[in-house]
């Protein structure tokens, strides 16, 4: 039985090909420093960018504006949602601002952001509109002051984007960032806001041509949990732990990676396991996380209500600054060996471990038991590095989640995935939640047998470490060659 494809792996290389051809013509030209005033309709604007794109329709353009107009969160990344309030077709805003031609569309949409305690919601209202062979989109922050525009809107009183034909065989065209500002300057005042102008006139670039060679979705994140339950638990739990633990962290990993990551994982789990969890029964699901590092991850279910415990080949420094409560076990594991009563074992970037983390679960006293797996350096059975070789349209991190999959499914498991909102490249999630009908128990032990054969446990990195600092002094007392 196939595993369930939550995401394109192979994607068609020639029109891949082409579309990277088109991104590398990208030369825009920018008005950061330097005030480039432009008159549009008898108004006056100020031009923040442009780019010359080729072979480009309007239809491209207004696709990608129809995208960031349902969806600010694309280009905000403060926002969390966007509510459109109002629709109406060729009427004019109340609200001033729609002075580049023919209105064609307005609409009315609301910003929500993620910190909801402590940013406002914005109304907006946004309007299309056309000028001889031109087309402007144009964003108004409905505001009373100028003090009332949040934090993460740019400081503008209007802002907007063009498509501006160049010649009369529409095969060239001009793509442009307008402004209307606050005050003079206060557009690009800071290296942040510059930066910003700069990444959206990029981005504009590569989505319009993007739309005209067709897009194929690459992931498809929220299939299993919902994007607004998911965050809604991420800042959630970001609130309670985030900034303790970043302030705090003993460990020489950067923490800023480490506790987001962890937090974004735990907060998927936790409504993964709210999700499988009868509402009507109060036996929360138990857990083991296999290979868990500085065990961050344990100390987040464990502190949210849930029973298990980790294990890894050495203990951290970090470990000792958990409550008494979270279980962390220092001991090297011999996988075909191992044997577990949990409800769910994990497997988070758990190297050698990654592959074994369905077998276990298969095996696992539990009669329920189910896994989860992020995998990230490829390993096989035998623990040692495995040689991929990707193929096009391919990567070799893909053909190791689908070697992950392919034992789970030999496990008896039907098989899942879902791409994780995590700060890593390494972000899929191999799932299994449920059985397929019919004895398996050969095909486990099969597994087991071709793995035990020949497992090579990993070396503690602390008995590396030892073992390069004893080399090192022994190179220091060699005694030096005589010249003679």
């Amino acid at each position: 039985m196939s595993h369930q494809v939550l995401g394109v792996e192979e994607v068609n290389t020639a029109a891949e090909a082409l579309r990277i051809a088109e991104f590398a013509k990208f030369k825009p030209a920018y008005y950061l420093e330097e005030i480039n005033e432009i008159q549009i309709n008898g108004s006056s604007w100020r031009m923040l960018a442009s780019v010359d794109i080729e072979n480009s329709e309007e239809d491209h353009f207004l696709a990608v504006m129809d995208k960031w107009t349902l969806s600010a969160e694309t280009i905000i990344p403060p926002v969390e949602r966007t509510v459109v309030d109002d629709l109406t077709k060729r009427q004019e805003p109340s609200h001033n601002g729609a002075d580049l031609g023919l209105v064609n569309s307005h609409i009315r949409r609301t910003l929500i952001p993620k910190r909801k305690g402590k940013d406002c919601w914005l109304e907006e209202d946004v309007v299309v509109s056309k000028l001889d062979s031109s087309t402007y989109i144009q964003f108004i922050p409905r505001v009373t002051n100028s003090s009332d525009i949040p934090f993460y809107y740019p400081q503008v009183a209007t802002y907007g984007f063009g498509y501006i034909r160049t010649d009369d065989n529409c095969t060239a065209c001009t793509l442009v960032i307008l402004v209307r500002e606050l005050a003079i300057g206060s557009a690009v005042a800071t290296k942040k806001q510059r930066s910003v102008w700069q990444d959206l006139v990029k981005k504009l670039y590569k989505w319009t041509v993007t739309e005209r060679f067709g897009y194929q979705k690459h992931s498809e994140h929220d299939v299993i949990i919902g994007y607004e339950q998911y965050t809604a638990k991420y800042h959630q739990l970001k609130a309670k732990y985030a900034q303790r633990w970043v302030e705090g962290w003993t460990e020489q990993t950067d923490p800023k990676k480490f506790v987001y990551e962890d937090i974004a994982i735990a907060s998927w789990l936790l409504c993964l396991w709210e999700q499988n969890t009868d509402a009507q029964d109060n036996n929360q699901p138990t857990f083991v996380d296999l290979g868990c590092g500085n065990g961050f991850l344990v100390y987040l279910l464990t502190s949210e209500g849930y029973t298990g415990y980790g294990i890894d080949q050495c203990a951290r420094k970090i470990w000792t600054q958990y409550d008494c409560q979270v279980d962390l076990r220092a001991q090297t594991l011999e996988p075909f060996n191992f044997v577990t009563d949990a409800d769910w074992v994990i497997g988070n970037h758990a190297d050698e471990l990654a592959p074994w983390v369905p077998i276990i679960a298969a095996k696992s006293t539990s009669p329920s038991a189910k896994f989860v797996v992020i995998p990230c350096c490829p390993h096989d059975l035998s623990g040692k590095k495995m040689p991929l070789k990707a193929s096009a349209g391919q990567s070799k991190y893909h053909i190791y989640v689908k070697y992950i999959c392919d034992l789970s499914e030999q496990c008896g498991f039907l098989t899942e995935r879902e791409y994780l909102r995590i700060p890593s490249t390494k972000n899929v999630a191999i799932l299994g939640r449920a059985r397929t009908l019919g004895d398996h128990r050969d095909s486990i032990a099969k597994l087991c047998e071709s793995g035990q054969s020949g497992f090579v446990a990993r070396i503690p990195d602390s008995v590396k470490n030892k073992l390069s600092m004893e080399k090192a002094k022994q190179r220091a007392h060699k005694p030096a060659l005589s010249a003679d």
